[in-house]
């Protein structure tokens, strides 16, 4: 079971993030720095296809002391947990949550044979409210233009209303399901398999994320979003369980530090196209795989974002007084 699929569809595209200035981005960027610093966060992203990270997925203090230093819109406020008393108060939180009958029939299979949890980190970033709900809501699109990128060969299709299939090139295949989506709350069903290079066989399980923002508007007009997410997992027998409870150190650290990035990659795009929206722009109309809709939605989401920044900016500096004359 990928956690780092169903992350990816509930962030979706979250799918966002590099080092960069978040506070005053560099406006004199040129197009060139601007795809490196996304490409960056994405590069940045592990799977268990990567044998590397599982020889070295220790915390690195040093790289958080430098993203506080050139992201101070960007903070992590709580570490992730997998705690029995974060567990249970998730539990509680997912019951009491508005499902369709099949949807709360999927969840609760899922938390009555629970056998993993993970409590994602909590974190707090300015971005866009329409382009973050649009991210949320089309991780197809997310994908799609990471390939337009040339960074990923990851592929996510939608192949129903609330549907897709996912296949990570690593022997991880796996479908998702969207359960509910709302600004506030968004639940995803996951079940596939997932290869690891510690394991001799693919592990078979299910899964159900439960992304929750929360959206703070500055007096200055910016926005962040505050968003966490519970991943629920279940596994079909003992043997598989076990075996992945074994690599459980691994995989909890691969899948906060994913999210991360995706956060931080989300924070980037957004900025990118308040400030920045030409190469991006560029992006969207080499979307293959999706909708044909997909593109000019995105252009129209990246317009909108533009403009809503330099609305902000012009009210910001109508707030000055004006010279005598």
């Amino acid at each position: 079971m990928n956690k780092m699929g169903m992350i990816i569809v509930s962030c979706s595209l979250f799918c966002a993030a590099t080092c960069s200035d978040a506070g005053e981005f560099e406006q004199r960027a040129g197009s060139n720095h601007l795809s490196n610093q996304v490409r960056s966060s994405v590069n940045r992203l592990k799977s268990f296809s990567d044998e590397s990270v599982l020889k070295q997925y220790a915390p690195d203090p040093q790289r958080e002391k430098e993203l506080q230093r050139l992201l101070p819109n960007y903070q992590v406020i709580k570490k992730g947990t997998s705690s029995r008393d974060v567990r249970d108060r998730a539990i509680g939180r997912l019951r009491k949550t508005q499902l369709t009958k099949s949807g709360r029939q999927t969840s609760n299979h899922v938390i009555e044979n629970l056998s993993l949890f993970r409590r994602l980190p909590e974190i707090r970033f300015e971005v866009n409210p329409e382009t973050y709900d649009y991210f949320v809501g089309h991780p197809d699109v997310v994908v799609s233009l990471w390939q337009a990128m040339g960074i990923s060969a990851m592929k996510l299709q939608q192949t129903g209303p609330f549907k897709y299939e996912m296949d990570n090139n690593d022997g991880t295949r796996s479908e998702m399901f969207y359960l509910r989506k709302s600004k506030s709350t968004n639940i995803i069903y996951c079940r596939g398999d997932f290869k690891s290079p510690l394991l001799k066989k693919p592990i078979t399980g299910s899964g159900v994320l439960c992304l929750h923002s929360k959206f703070e508007k500055q007096k200055d007009g910016t926005v962040f979003v505050r968003h966490s997410a519970d991943v629920f997992i279940t596994f079909p027998s003992t043997a598989i369980e076990t075996a992945a409870k074994v690599i459980s150190p691994v995989s909890n650290y691969i899948s906060d530090r994913n999210f991360q990035e995706i956060s931080l990659f989300m924070h980037t795009i957004s900025l990118t196209m308040a400030r920045q929206p030409g190469w991006l722009q560029q992006m969207a109309n080499r979307l293959q795989n999706v909708h044909p809709d997909r593109s000019r939605e995105l252009r129209e989401i990246i317009l909108n974002n533009y403009k809503a920044n330099q609305n902000r900016l012009a009210t910001r500096w109508d707030g000055f007084d004006r010279p005598a004359m």
